[in-house]
């Protein structure tokens, strides 16, 4: 019988082997090291990108990644074809407005649709009311699209890139309505910018609508400028805490300037100043302006001139003068960010720590940054980085990274074949529980990329949930059958270490026997075909589960 308890006791002793420090992999072979890439490099390795990686060479594989277009005709045929359902009663607002009761499964529209079409989901008053679960609909696309696009689509580098702009430039799709209405624009620049210039990529977050409105910038006029937007810019987006430096500094003359005669570090004076620069930075929502005047209904970024402030400013130790051009101040402030050493080495440090290590080796972060910094003008800025990282001796290193509850669900998909339906977002339920939101992360940090963040009780509990459970017909994300025998004559073991060795290839005949004295008993060796279909399943999803809480398929 299998029971909890197994499991747990499974995943404590994978985790206490985790969190010892390995040797490095000194004699491993090229399986093993293509193995490592792409549990790295891609939301779990699968029989397919194994035999791809190993026909085109490590350097291959990872140029055909990056070079990967935006658009997948699989993936965009998936999207396509995925239906996702709405369910309310019928309702009534404070105007008066009425809804007839609806259930239905609907096509993932908003994704591809023109934001200006959206805009109606923000109106309120007589005639306009819905339900509320229509106004966040959009939002809710993403997070169903989300397990799809990791576990399917050809272009993994960039999805798993995408994640990490996502927690690098957190926008909680859930706050509110305006941030869900736009979301699916800001997700689509994400994925279109992952691999290319970080300048061209701060400039497209900060015009876009969903960040306009998660840190109030679109609401942000002179006297006095909102400052939500400014010090997240600072703190998180570019220069980093580490470079916050108003403990060791009361006045901004005393900070010390770099070779380009701009400050090394900022303070809260220079976040005052930001702010002032990125006053009028709206959205084309049809906001009231002023008398007379309106915003216009465009569902894109819009300048408010009359809500700028014109005069001097002062911002990392550079002169800005009054009455400038629209616009001008906060493109400069982006141009000063996105070239600065401590943006480099703080992005950097970033992207390492989420393919490599929780602490990664300073030399190598200064290595990246200097790619960074002399990148700073080419189109493939960020995948020049991706590429010195991944071809530095270092990326060699065992893994030591634990697989955060997204990323452990769809390595399980990827690792059995599973299709992706997801027809009512259960699994957002279910990651929340072990402290993941996807795209509704609250704090503007977004996710935390530490593996002392995910190994308190409820997230462990939850990470057993997901190993016993992800392929069953509750969970309603994937569905696959584990029972088909593929292979002729195949026997009771052979059958569980070809399930095991999907997850994990090293610890497969060993779970193969413990799961299989359970299941078959003295009838392991014999054929796998004298067994119920429905006992064959069992037995696959209980290899499954024990493989998943195995060092080798927990870290990547």
């Amino acid at each position: 019988m299998i029971t909890r308890r197994m499991f747990h006791t499974r995943l404590m002793a994978a985790l206490t082997a985790a969190l010892v420090p390995l040797p490095r992999l000194a004699r491993a072979s090229a399986g093993d090291i293509d193995r490592l890439w792409l549990n790295r490099l891609t939301f779990g390795a699968t029989p397919a990108e194994a035999a791809r990686i190993a026909r085109l060479g490590r350097d291959g594989w990872l140029d055909w990644q990056l070079a990967q277009p935006v658009s997948d005709p699989d993936l965009d045929s998936r999207l396509a074809a995925a239906r996702l359902r709405i369910a309310y009663e019928a309702g009534e607002d404070e105007d008066g407005n009425h809804w007839p009761a609806r259930d239905e499964a609907r096509p993932l529209a908003a994704l591809a649709a023109d934001p200006a079409d959206l805009v109606h989901l923000l109106d309120w008053g007589p005639g306009k009311g819905m339900d509320f679960g229509e106004r966040i609909r959009p939002a809710q696309e993403v997070i169903a699209a989300a397990p799809l696009r990791a576990v399917h689509a050809t272009a993994q580098l960039r999805e798993v890139m995408t994640q990490f702009w996502h927690d690098h430039f957190n926008v909680n799709s859930g706050k509110d309505e305006s941030t869900a209405v736009f979301f699916a624009r800001y997700d689509a620049t994400l994925r279109t910018h992952a691999f290319g210039n970080f300048r061209a990529l701060l400039g497209e977050v900060a015009r876009s609508p969903a960040m306009l409105y998660y840190l109030n910038n679109a609401d942000s006029i002179a006297s006095p400028a909102n400052e939500n937007y400014a010090r997240e810019l600072l703190e998180l987006h570019t220069l980093g805490a580490e470079n916050y430096l108003n403990d060791l500094y009361s006045d901004w003359h005393l900070v010390p300037l770099g070779a380009d005669g701009v400050a090394t570090g900022y303070l809260d004076l220079d976040v005052y100043e930001v702010a002032r620069a990125f006053t009028g930075w709206s959205v084309g929502d049809g906001r009231w302006i002023s008398e007379g005047e309106e915003a216009p209904r465009s569902g894109a970024f819009a300048y408010v001139t009359r809500w700028h402030d014109p005069y001097q400013k002062r911002i990392l130790g550079r002169e800005f003068p009054p009455n400038r051009a629209p616009m001008a101040d906060g493109d400069e402030v982006l141009d000063l960010l996105s070239r600065h050493p401590g943006t480099a080495t703080f992005v950097c440090r970033k992207i390492a720590r989420r393919f490599l290590a929780d602490d990664p080796d300073s030399a190598l972060v200064a290595r990246l940054a200097a790619v960074f910094l002399a990148a700073s003008d080419a189109p493939d800025q960020i995948a020049q980085v991706i590429r010195a990282l991944v071809l530095s001796p270092e990326f060699e290193a065992p893994p030591t990274k634990l697989r955060r509850p997204f990323e452990f669900m769809t390595a399980l998909y990827r690792a059995t074949g599973a299709e992706v339906v997801n027809p009512e977002n259960a699994y957002h339920w279910q990651l929340g529980r072990a402290g993941w939101l996807q795209h509704e992360c609250g704090p503007p940090t977004g996710h935390r990329d530490r593996i002392e963040a995910w190994t308190g009780a409820s997230s462990l509990n939850r990470l057993v949930d997901l190993a016993l459970f992800a392929h069953e017909d509750w969970f309603g994300t994937a569905r696959v059958t584990l029972s088909d025998l593929a292979v002729l004559d195949e026997t009771a073991r052979a059958f569980l270490i070809r399930h095991a060795a999907a997850l994990a290839p090293d610890a497969a005949e060993t779970l193969a026997d413990e799961v299989g004295a359970i299941f078959f008993g003295d009838a392991l060796d014999g054929p796998a075909d004298q067994f119920a279909p429905e006992d064959r399943q069992g037995a696959a999803l209980a290899a499954v589960a024990f493989a998943a809480l195995t060092p080798e398929f927990l870290l990547r």
